[in-house]
């Protein structure tokens, strides 16, 4: 029960700091938080030692736990580790390919279907939901390379890139520009032409990490400016 617990307190932790309704800088009080979620303090600790494993909040000695706050260069460092690991795997997939190990089907078909579910959750101007596909998607191009490591370091790489996201601007603004590139992406995953795919994909997010961490970088002041919140009964 107290596993379940603790999931559940997660669960709901990471929806308030990834929709935004704990920010970066927030002090999250242990005693407001425990009675607005139904948990324990106990249960409450544990989920916060996963959160700080996760990066997206950290301990400050004598004075509580805080949702993590990016400096830019965290920013540009995020960005660059999840370039170095995206087109790393699709390029050994591409070798792969050439030997004739082909890219695990169930990764070529969540290619497609995280492209899928973004035009869908665009269309319907859901742009939180086109964000999650936007994720979804760019862990299948990761799932290409079959390789368990990637994958993990690709999860770990966008958890704290939401940390970003909730900075810079309304879900619309960050995601929306990249349904079209997504889908041009997965239709040379398709065509097996996974050496274009990882000198496009490069392309992709170089042009993604200039905007995106501009635009956090623009931010951050105002964001900084704002005294730290106590997140409680809310």
């Amino acid at each position: 029960m107290a596993g379940i617990a603790v999931e559940a307190a997660l669960h709901a932790l990471r929806a308030e700091i990834f929709e935004g309704h704990l920010r970066p800088g927030d002090h999250l009080d242990e005693v407001g938080l425990g009675r607005r979620l139904g948990v324990s303090r106990n249960t409450l600790r544990e989920a916060f030692r996963v959160l700080a494993e996760e990066r997206l909040v950290e301990h400050r000695p004598h004075r509580g736990v805080f949702v993590r706050a990016l400096t830019v260069p965290e920013a540009r460092a995020v960005y660059q580790a999840r370039r170095v690991i995206e087109c790393g795997a699709v390029r050994e997939a591409a070798v792969r390919l050439a030997t004739t190990r082909m890219p695990p089907q169930a990764a070529v078909e969540r290619v497609r279907a995280g492209v899928t579910a973004g035009r869908e959750a665009a269309a319907a101007e859901d742009w939180r939901a086109v964000g999650s596909a936007n994720s979804a998607f760019h862990l299948a191009m990761v799932a290409l390379a079959d390789n368990p490591v990637l994958d993990r370091a690709m999860r770990q790489v966008l958890t704290e890139m939401r940390l970003l996201f909730v900075v810079v601007g309304p879900a619309r603004e960050v995601h929306e520009h990249y349904v079209e590139h997504n889908e041009q992406l997965a239709r040379l995953v398709e065509a097996g032409e996974l050496v274009r795919v990882a000198v496009a994909l490069e392309d992709y997010l170089l042009q993604a990490e200039e905007h995106l961490v501009g635009e956090f970088a623009r931010a951050v002041p105002a964001a900084g400016a704002e005294a730290p919140r106590a997140a409680a009964a809310g």
